[in-house]
């Protein structure tokens, strides 16, 4: 193959699996810079779930069905600098975590846990210590970091996350467009303290097909302006958003309003599910004009008119017997 043009290299490339374009990368240096060189057009393989999980509540007898990945030497063309090193020692003696916890009731180590896709081997455990103790061990965290990168998930789940504190330590900030989790739809469950270190994560370095879901169930003012700000803000990253079970109406009413008297939505998110505990004190405090009634679940379909641009309209459906709302831009 190395005798090959290089364009007959690539289109026999095209036609390997991942695992067999993974496998290749280890044989020499040359295949893995082709490799990644194209990554962007190569295969990616598929899991129907990420997500990091306590590592006693993997038992023994269900370690069993697992495929353990296993911590051995890599191949890497890495080159570690002299200014990254002494980054990486610091973060060696500060001890900084490779993991972060969503809640404090956990205090246990971490593996992370990756579903195959249906009619495959379903279940890899990854085990990779929360802290490094070398430089060895630092290379190891970034090659492994860079081949979840290099897969595609249809969901994941954080209710602990990667750090993104050391994620920018091992890829020192440079590139950091590529090395993104590829999913389908992501959900962070988290506590109020970690809010924004999870949120960090999920928006530089989640590239997000379809749903980003959010769970927080008590939310203050500050949470509720950043929530916000995402909606209005980061469309061209994420399709639809979802937040889940907030005890507020306000960021609520703050769409609303936003939605009726904005001049400019080419930033705003187009699709947004609201899950709440009860809608009993939820009202539409805005012209909007019933188009539909479901009387079989309790739900009314309203449409919004903005005020400056009659043929920029909302969506808003409310269904009370389940306690969420859908709130979707439509233009005509």
């Amino acid at each position: 193959m190395l005798f090959l043009p290089h364009e007959v290299q690539l289109d026999v490339l095209k036609c390997c699996n991942f695992e067999q374009l993974f496998s290749l990368k280890q044989t020499n240096f040359y295949f893995r810079n082709l490799i990644n060189q194209y990554e962007g057009e190569l295969a990616r393989i598929g899991f129907s779930k990420l997500s990091l999980l306590d590592a006693l509540s993997i038992g023994r007898q269900l370690r069993n069905s697992y495929k353990i990945v296993e911590l051995e030497p890599v191949i890497s063309d890495f080159v570690l600098d002299g200014q990254l090193m002494k980054k990486w020692k610091a973060a060696i003696a500060e001890s900084v975590p490779l993991f972060l916890r969503g809640h404090d009731d956990f205090a246990g180590d971490f593996v992370v846990q990756m579903e195959k896709t249906e009619n495959k081997k379903p279940l890899y455990i990854l085990n990779l210590p929360n802290t490094a103790k070398t430089i060895e061990e630092m290379i190891i965290f970034r090659f492994w970091l860079e081949q979840l990168f290099n897969c595609a998930f249809e969901l994941a789940l954080f209710a602990n996350i990667f750090n993104p504190t050391m994620i920018n330590l091992l890829f020192d900030d440079y590139k950091a467009i590529s090395f993104q989790f590829h999913i389908q739809k992501a959900c962070i469950d988290t506590s109020n303290a970690k809010f924004e270190n999870f949120l960090k994560l999920g928006l530089n370095r989640f590239t997000i097909y379809n749903n980003f879901v959010v769970t927080l169930e008590v939310i203050s003012e500050q949470q509720t302006n950043i929530l916000f700000n995402i909606i209005t803000n980061e469309g061209k990253k994420l399709p639809r958003i979802s937040f889940c079970y907030c005890d507020s109406s306000r960021l609520y009413d703050l769409i609303i309003q936003y939605i009726t008297t904005s001049k400019d939505f080419s930033k705003m998110v187009s699709k947004i599910y609201l899950f709440y505990y009860s809608l009993e004190n939820f009202k539409l405090n805005v012209k909007a004009s019933i188009t539909k009634e479901y009387n079989c679940c309790n739900s009314t379909m309203y449409q919004i008119v903005n005020i400056y641009n009659p043929k920029m309209k909302f969506l808003v459906l409310k269904n009370e017997k389940l306690s969420y709302v859908i709130i979707e831009k439509w233009e005509e």
